[in-house]
């Protein structure tokens, strides 16, 4: 009975002892709001409910390259500042849903140079709200509606409603965990893949596969890997003359990135952080090499785009 009871007190210490995670920062041209990188955190690690934790980010790029692969502007210095919010609504790490995290957040795109219908430097802000379930210790299902608003009058408000599934193998790969994923993305109202000569549906859907290992060293070093395809039925994007496109693979990119704590600015409630980045993009699709040749006023196709990112972080 002794030894029972001191087993018992040894695993109330343990849970009771557990460090609250800090949500991890997304980085929207890096992959979408929740999928590349999806609140892994250790099984047993169980927040306190309705704590709000936030991130925001400023991301400094040469190439606006949205989630579609639309080359919006390929020059100048983009300056992207990001903000999200999350909080637990549940928490329960003996239920077969241990997590319930509700997330909203907003994103912005402004330019060193004028662009657009109505040209100006302030180009699109993007709100996105959602909720991430975790299943099974080691799968995340996450659900986000994102509104895309043009603020230079480019394209009109539109709407979409992204669904991905996400496995943290850390268990069992260890360092060596490929973090794989899935996502379904779909356009609900609006257009926001470029509609040439208005010809083709107001909406669409893509499915996007990809894996997002990382290694963290002993110096707080962590380096990125991301690699991700997307696939688009006939029609989802369009030739120069207003024709549909076959579907298939929309592009394929990955990219390197390394973030470097800065732990003399850092205190316990407050993390700071800084990045680099590069990212290359491989497109295949006919009807998406047009229209980024339209976008890029180019003579030529051009199929592979490398963009570069630098940015500052702050976990709070």
């Amino acid at each position: 009975m002794k030894r029972a009871l001191l087993v018992i007190t040894i695993l109330c210490g343990t849970f009771a002892g557990a460090v609250e995670p800090v949500i991890a920062p997304t980085i929207r041209p890096l992959g979408t709001p929740f999928a590349e990188e999806a609140f892994w955190a250790p099984a047993l690690v169980m927040p306190e409910t309705f704590k709000v934790h936030g991130v925001f980010n400023m991301n400094l790029t040469d190439q606006f390259i949205t989630g579609y692969g639309l080359n919006l502007e390929n020059q100048g210095v983009m300056i992207q500042p990001h903000l999200m919010l999350s909080t637990h609504l549940y928490a329960n790490r003996l239920s077969p849903i241990s997590e319930v995290v509700l997330t909203g957040g907003a994103w912005s795109a402004w330019d060193s140079r004028q662009g657009g219908v109505d040209p100006g430097r302030w180009r699109e802000v993007d709100a996105y709200g959602g909720l991430t379930f975790t299943v099974a210790r080691d799968w995340k299902l996450s659900g986000f509606y994102t509104a895309y608003m043009s603020q230079t009058s480019s394209f009109p408000t539109a709407w979409d409603l992204a669904v991905a599934l996400t496995l943290d193998d850390t268990r069992w790969l260890h360092q060596y965990a490929l973090h794989p994923f899935v996502e379904f993305r779909r356009q609900t109202e609006g257009r926001n893949n470029l509609n040439l000569k208005q010809a083709g549906a107001d909406e669409s859907y893509l499915f996007k596969l990809g894996i997002a290992p990382a290694h963290t060293f002993s110096s707080g070093l962590k380096l990125e890997l991301p690699v991700f395809a997307t696939l688009v039925p006939d029609g989802f994007f369009q030739r120069f003359d207003g024709r549909s496109a076959s579907g298939g693979v929309g592009f394929v990119s990955t990219a390197l990135k390394a973030t470097m704590p800065l732990k003399r600015l850092s205190t316990k409630r407050l993390g700071w952080s800084v990045y680099g980045a590069v990212q290359f993009y491989h497109l295949t699709n006919s009807g998406l090499l047009d229209t980024n040749q339209i976008l890029n006023a180019s003579s030529r196709q051009k199929s592979e785009f490398t963009q570069f990112h630098a940015g500052l972080t702050l976990n709070f």
